[in-house]
């Protein structure tokens, strides 16, 4: 039992309440991405370009209103910021599912946006205030993986049956079963027990550091919805149906368990650069397979299996890694930001370079987005493991003054 205890976060309420605010309504719409866009361009008859940009308006509101109260992270209410975002999130949802002009619908998108982005940033600095942030940074993907796996299946059902106004319904639902486990959330930060002293960074949220993570955070983000964003309609172009990619879908959310497990239970037994530059190269290869799988149904089938696994495991270290620049939590809300900004460019950038040179040109851009990702990383990895080091040898000298 002691060996299974450490694999285990010490607050399970912060894995809960932080994933249902940061996952289960923050990056909810990220999850329906595929059949949102599939949903806007029939019932709406638009096309790549403009579907891309309805969603991007969406994430892009949803950054911004993160990235507004990322500053106050310290000092901030989190409980009930998180849940008047929830409120205004499902309140515009419902909405939305009432709404047939593309305009008007916009509009309410940037508002849901908006309401999601408090909750994702009140989530993921929940990650901070933990004693154990990679563990609870991967159970709460634990529970994303499994959150995805159910989307996968209602909302392909959903689609099919009711169509875009559907979603929306089937989206403030979701959010509204979510919302009840953010009340276990703490109102303020606790660092207290973490061993923890402030380094003289810890009070620069735009340090050179925080900066490179961010950026990272944001390249990710925006890689991996490039290729998400239209994954569907590749799987339509090389054979599948709706219901077939459903099942698909679902299965490699199934797989996808095993990324953030696999981060929960490693840990930082191997230290934390080359796990989260793995992850970022995985992803990568993930991306670029389903993006050119027009070439090949093998090739589609075997990257749409990989890419949910390697995501998570991969998102787990890049929230931990944030989340040890600043124990406050102002940094990793700020990257969480930026990561929903990626969301938010990366359809719109897509569907653009789809539609002027096709997917072999997504896949170019993804490989050099890969790239730029793990430049920005080496910057924050050396921070992170320069204040571990100030962190054990400030514990170590405690030590010594006790005896």
């Amino acid at each position: 039992m002691k060996k299974l205890r450490a694999y285990l976060p010490e607050n399970w309420n912060l894995v809960f309440a932080g994933f249902a605010s940061a996952y289960g309504i923050g990056l909810l719409s990220l999850l329906a991405l595929p059949f949102l866009i599939s949903a806007v361009m029939t019932d709406l008859s638009l096309d790549e370009a403009a579907a891309g940009y309805l969603l991007s308006a969406e994430f892009a509101f949803t950054m911004i209103a993160s990235l507004i109260v990322a500053p106050l992270m310290g000092t901030a209410p989190r409980r009930t910021l998180a849940i008047i975002g929830g409120l205004v999130a499902i309140a515009a949802n419902i909405i939305s599912a009432t709404i047939a002009d593309v305009y008007t619908l916009a509009i309410f998108r940037c508002i849901a946006g908006a309401g999601a982005g408090l909750c994702l940033a009140c989530g993921n600095a929940c990650v901070s205030s933990a004693k154990d942030p990679d563990k609870v940074a991967g159970y709460m993907n634990v529970l994303f993986v499994a959150l995805m796996i159910l989307v996968m299946i209602i909302f392909a059902s959903t689609m099919a049956s009711y169509g875009l106004s559907g979603l929306y319904y089937a989206i403030a639902i979701t959010m509204s079963i979510m919302l009840l486990l953010i009340f276990m959330m703490p109102q303020q930060v606790d660092t207290s027990g973490h061993g923890y002293h402030h380094h003289p960074d810890d009070m620069k949220l735009f340090s050179g550091a925080s900066i490179f993570m961010i950026s990272a955070m944001f390249l990710f983000s925006a890689r991996d919805t490039m290729g998400w964003a239209f994954v569907e309609q590749v799987g339509i172009n090389v054979g599948y149906d709706g219901e077939a990619l459903g099942m698909l879908f679902s299965l490699q959310a199934f797989i996808g368990l095993l990324g953030p497990l696999a981060a929960a239970i490693i840990g930082k037994r191997f230290g934390i650069s080359i796990p989260v530059i793995l992850g970022v190269i995985i992803c990568g290869s993930a991306t670029i397979g389903y993006v050119m799988g027009e070439a090949s149904k093998e090739l589609y089938t075997v990257a749409v299996l990989m890419n949910a696994a390697a995501y998570f495991y991969a998102l787990a270290y890049l929230t931990a890694l944030a989340a040890s620049l600043d124990r406050e939590g102002r940094i990793v809300a700020a990257a969480s930001s930026f990561l929903t900004l990626g969301v938010a460019v990366g359809p719109a950038l897509s569907g653009t370079l789809i539609a002027s040179g096709g997917y072999e040109l997504t896949a170019i851009a993804v490989g050099v987005t890969v790239i730029l990702t793990v430049i920005c990383l080496f910057i924050p990895i050396a921070k992170a493991k320069e204040r571990h080091e100030h962190i054990r040898a400030s514990q170590a000298a405690e030590a010594s003054l006790v005896q």
